[in-house]
């Protein structure tokens, strides 16, 4: 007996010490064998200090209050390795409980308390608001410090569908689910007047019928739309009367609501009295929202196939040559490729510090306008290179880019040797366009009244510089852009060898892309909203340059070794 409360006064007095003794053996255990473990490498590779730095934020550092159960160095890790293994909250949860070299990584021992999916997550959408940017540029800082010729290194960009983590709604259900959500918000903001703004209201109009056929004629759908979408106005308007004395600022998710109904509205269908027609697709709106649940998602089209077509984001991303990702962005989407092309370059200069000397693009990033943006932000340091689209539908008819404009821009000369300085501002695109009167296109004058003088005496270039049905007193309008400079470098550029070879190395930015939404979870959005989507973009990215600078670093370490 004596014996036996020694040895528990024994265990009792010295606990803390035997349990760093088995935590020690156990984890000792497991990294024996864990050399090759990505995490493993990580910790050797990557430097937390920054990382930690950033998140301190998170507890406040003075005030009542005990300490903090689990710090922000070890969130932040926690963080990183959910987005590595592509796991959810619950799902990392479970992994700290089961997995003791990512419990080891994350700087736990085996006998700690660990913190659960909700404190992980109020840690995340903190990071997500206060350091949306700082995850991904510290771990591209790194990789740029462990290889200095990764800063202007030549870059290819692309772009990627990520699904919306809602589903896309038909028109009358997608304006009752909208309207549906305004009035929550309303009761929300306004709990007292909620009832009077709202009584006599036809709700029946917006709903719908408690009896109504399953499957309608089309005149009953749009019997059914026209009544939704005038109750839909009536509703706007009466929860637009209760905003009217507030100031602009206050209440932003009503606001927001009704804004989104209000584009709804317009994208879709117009209004005259009592009458509601849908408005066919080429007078649709451009960015059309497609769900009440994510209002910010908008449809992708990207061929002409249904298979083309995504509802949700549109992610940019830009990859060295070597394969690293220096800058990715989403936006909503229905955003064409080439808008978001220049942002690459400049979020780069603004956050890191530097930018490509060139940035490889597909064809969507041809155009003058789109060179001229990428010229501008990186103050003339990064080229863009892509194929030109082609500018003229009429291939046959002599282009603006055949006519020769006069360095200091006021001249402009055709084929034929005739000048014009009659020009005038296009309002049809940025640019200018140049006119050639009708005499400069014959030779000698034309005389009055003579409808069909002879065709020996036209230009000899009158049939590759006019269209068939065009007159002989018809005037040669020519549209010179404001960025013919950068499309004719590009002509001269895309003529040599090296345009060659930087075309044949694009596809490397597929593979990139390929991993991403098929390894690191970046094909669907977990949360809703443009700044979630953009937030798990960078998370997704930065997850993949981890496995990828492990890569890097394993083959270096090889031929070194090798050599």
């Amino acid at each position: 007996m004596i014996l036996q409360q020694s040895i528990l006064f024994f265990i009792l007095w010295h606990w803390s010490i035997l349990i760093n003794f088995f935590n020690d053996y156990l984890l000792g255990l497991a990294l024996a064998h864990a050399k090759s473990n990505l995490l493993v490498k990580l910790s050797k590779l990557l430097d937390f200090t920054q990382l930690e730095k950033l998140a301190s934020g998170y507890h406040h550092s003075s005030g009542p209050g005990s300490p903090a159960t689990h710090p922000t160095k070890k969130l932040v890790r926690a963080i990183l390795v959910k987005y590595i293994y592509g796991l959810s909250l619950r799902e990392m949860e479970e992994r700290l409980h089961s997995d003791m070299i990512i419990c080891w990584f994350v700087g736990y021992t085996v006998f700690d308390i660990l913190p659960d999916h909700c404190t992980l997550e109020r840690f995340e959408l903190w990071l997500n608001k206060q350091q949306h940017f700082a995850v991904f540029d510290e771990i591209v800082r790194q990789i740029k410090q462990d290889f200095p010729e990764e800063a202007r290194m030549a870059q290819i960009g692309d772009t990627y569908a990520m699904r919306a983590n809602a589903a896309s709604e038909e028109l009358r259900p997608l304006i009752r689910h909208i309207c549906t959500n305004i009035v929550q918000a309303a009761i929300d903001a306004f709990p007292l007047l909620i009832d009077n703004a709202l009584s006599g209201f036809a709700w029946e109009q917006l709903l719908g019928m408690s009896k109504e056929t399953t499957l309608p004629s089309k005149e009953e759908q749009a019997e059914r739309l026209r009544r939704v979408v005038l109750a839909a106005i009536e509703l706007r308007r009466r929860i637009s009367d209760l905003l009217r004395e507030h100031m602009q600022q206050e209440f932003p998710i009503l606001r927001k609501q009704l804004a989104a109904l209000t584009k709804i509205i317009d994208d879709e269908v117009s209004v005259s009295d009592q009458s509601v027609q849908r408005l066919p697709p080429k007078e649709q709106g451009s960015f059309r929202i497609g769900s009440a649940t994510d209002i910010e998602a908008s449809y992708r089209k990207h061929g002409p196939n249904s298979e083309d077509t995504s509802f949700g984001y549109n992610v940019q991303v830009a990859i060295s040559k070597t394969g690293f990702i220096h800058e990715t962005r989403a936006y909503t989407g229905a955003v064409p490729d080439q808008t978001g092309v220049s942002n690459l370059v400049s979020a780069q200069i603004e956050r890191q510090g530097s930018c490509p000397a060139k940035l490889i693009y597909d064809q969507a990033a041809g155009a003058g306008k789109t060179r001229a943006d990428v010229e501008t932000v990186s103050n003339g340091q990064t080229l863009l290179v892509s194929k030109l689209p082609v500018y003229e539908k009429n291939e046959a008819v002599f282009a603006s880019y055949d006519f020769k404009l006069s360095e200091d821009g006021k001249t402009l000369t055709c084929p034929n040797k005739q000048t014009s300085q009659i020009v005038y501002k296009s309002a049809s695109g940025d640019g200018r366009s140049f006119r050639f009167l009708h005499f400069q296109c014959w030779q000698g004058s034309i005389p009055k009244g003579e409808k069909t003088p002879d065709l020996a005496r036209r230009c000899p270039f009158w049939e590759k510089c006019r269209q068939p049905d065009q007159g002989p007193r018809t005037m040669r309008h020519v549209f010179v852009s404001h960025y013919r400079a950068q499309v004719l470098a590009a002509q001269q550029y895309n003529d040599t060898e090296t345009f060659l070879y930087e075309m044949k190395i694009r596809p490397r930015v597929e593979r990139v892309v390929f991993e991403l939404t098929h390894y690191n979870g970046a094909r669907d959005c977990r949360r809703r909203g443009l700044d979630n989507a953009d937030w798990q973009a960078k998370m997704n990215a930065t997850a993949y340059n981890i496995k990828h600078w492990v890569r890097r670093t394993d083959l270096r370490a090889a031929r070194m070794a090798g050599a």
